[in-house]
């Protein structure tokens, strides 16, 4: 059987989800026949197990990847694959759902505040990149001289791999998936290894949409085993991967001592928030709190610093409390509970090391409400916890905690603050909260971060470029780099004149 049937009675509904790797169009076993037990991180139950990719099934599934592209897809019409691309976007469209339930079950995303807007904003992305396809493309002519022509052509890698991450499984995969085979790539992907269902259901939708067989193939597997394969691989022109600064640090080294592929990579983050003494503060708190407890922390440009003006300090502060206290639920520890905004994190693990960093003592600690006994859910459930007075080399300021828990300090000059602000190995976003326009672009040019917003904070757009400055990575995710990342740029030189 390669196929198991998942009951979700909250929403009336029996999902079968593939258990089988994807390749060439089709779920097969592993070839050692190894599987991983998939658990909810809500109860701590498990959901069921699927087949985890071995080396060898990863040079299967690379040898098709290469042998398609150079035989089928590389020569198929740039219509094509925006068709198909829109297709893919209605097939979502028609099973959101479904795929927002299974995320809902394998990440702990509660269902109606978390997992549907993942999946809005992945058909929303389809859309865009199928409307991309051919827009990007385009080379340019070089003028030289009168005795020569040049100009450049975008060309495919050819094979690129992707490796997801398990915040947000579908929603990351989507961000490279798409604009890779806009490009006209063909892609072998690999999902977190605790986060897999939906990605595997999604394969059948590529399928379904008319995609030719191995253009996208699926190997869900351990990152050791699956991940180390595929950075190694001669094959793989391309990986992109988002995750921790540390695996991130091994993909590049593994990339640059196979062949040298190049490398696209979304790691860490300790996102500030500066909130001026001139800010609207109702407008910076709900920015604020959304942007470090949406997800329950786990995003990697969750704003887990956040620096007030000493004016403005402590009306921020009680009025952060009340509102994380009113917006945030746990709901009786029902994901699928509408008035559940807060869910478990994603492991004991994960769970284990954002209780150590709770019980840090360094700063003043406020736990907003009670930590969940054992007793009462056996789920992995964090509750929004607020540090003040943490000193800047504090592992609370230095670290990403990737859960629930923000630091408040405060701050008195611009000078301080932006130094404070920069004071990180990472630099993947930051927040400014002001009404002065001129002070805001100055933070903007200041600060070192690959994204900032001015007056909000967490609120992408697929439309524009997304990645990282300093350790949180290289390279760009969405708007035209989304599709422009997966081409490369080959010179041609034409001499007009015979060589004499």
């Amino acid at each position: 059987m390669l196929f198991q049937t998942i009951n979700i009675p909250q929403l009336n509904k029996t999902i079968k989800v593939p258990i089988g790797i994807f390749v060439s169009g089709t779920f097969v076993p592993s070839s050692d026949g190894g599987m991983i037990d998939s658990y909810n991180p809500a109860t701590g139950k498990k959901i069921g197990s699927f087949y985890a990719g071995t080396q060898k099934d990863v040079n299967a599934a690379v040898e098709i990847a290469k042998d398609v592209y150079t035989y089928t897809w590389s020569m198929r019409p740039m219509k094509e694959r925006r068709d198909l691309l829109l297709k893919l976007a209605r097939l979502l469209e028609r099973d959101k759902e479904i795929l927002a339930a299974l995320d809902s079950l394998d990440a702990g995303k509660p269902y109606n505040s978390n997992a549907l807007s993942d999946l809005e904003q992945v058909i929303t992305l389809t859309n865009y990149y199928a409307g991309a396809v051919g827009k990007y493309t385009n080379g340019e002519v070089i003028p030289v001289s009168n005795d020569k022509f040049c100009y450049t052509l975008k060309e495919p890698f050819g094979v690129v791999a992707l490796i997801v991450p398990w915040n947000y499984p579908l929603a990351m995969a989507c961000w490279k998936l798409q604009g890779a085979l806009a490009a006209g790539n063909t892609v072998v992907i690999k999902p977190a290894e605790n986060t897999s269902l939906s990605l595997l259901y999604f394969a059948q939708l590529i399928m379904e949409a008319g995609f030719p067989k191995g253009v996208v193939n699926v190997i869900p597997g351990y990152g050791k085993v699956v991940g180390e394969a595929l950075s190694n691989h001669m094959d793989v022109n391309k990986i992109s991967f988002t995750g921790s600064t540390a695996v991130g640090c091994r993909i590049l080294q593994c990339a640059g001592m196979s062949n040298m592929k190049e490398v696209c990579l979304e790691c860490g983050g300790k996102s500030p928030a500066v909130v001026f003494k001139d800010a609207q503060v109702d407008n910076a708190v709900a920015w604020t709190a959304n942007g470090i407890f949406y997800n329950s922390g786990q995003n990697c440009t969750a704003n887990s610093r956040i620096y007030v003006h000493e004016n403005l300090y402590d009306e921020f502060l009680i009025k952060f409390k009340e509102y994380a206290r009113r917006h945030y639920s746990f709901a009786d520890f029902d994901v699928f509970n509408p008035d559940c905004t807060l869910g478990p994190v994603i492991s004991q693990i994960q769970y284990d090391r954002i209780m150590e960093y709770i019980e840090h003592t360094e700063g003043k600690r406020d736990i907003l409400f009670p930590i969940p006994l054992k007793t009462e859910t056996s789920g992995f459930f964090v509750p929004p916890v607020i540090f003040t007075d943490v000193p800047e080399t504090s592992a609370l300021l230095q670290e990403e905690i990737f859960g629930p828990v923000v630091v408040i300090n405060k701050f008195c000059h611009y000078s301080e603050v932006i130094k404070m602000a920069n004071n990180s190995r990472y630099g993947l976003a930051a927040a400014v909260f002001t009404e002065g326009v001129r002070r805001g672009h100055r933070f903007a040019r200041d600060v070192q971060a690959g994204t900032v917003w001015i007056n909000s904070s967490n609120d992408e757009e697929v439309t524009v470029p997304f990645g990282g400055f300093k350790m949180s990575g290289v390279g760009r995710e969405l708007g035209r780099y989304g599709v422009e990342s997966y081409l490369q740029t080959k010179t041609v030189h034409m001499s007009m004149v015979p060589h004499h």
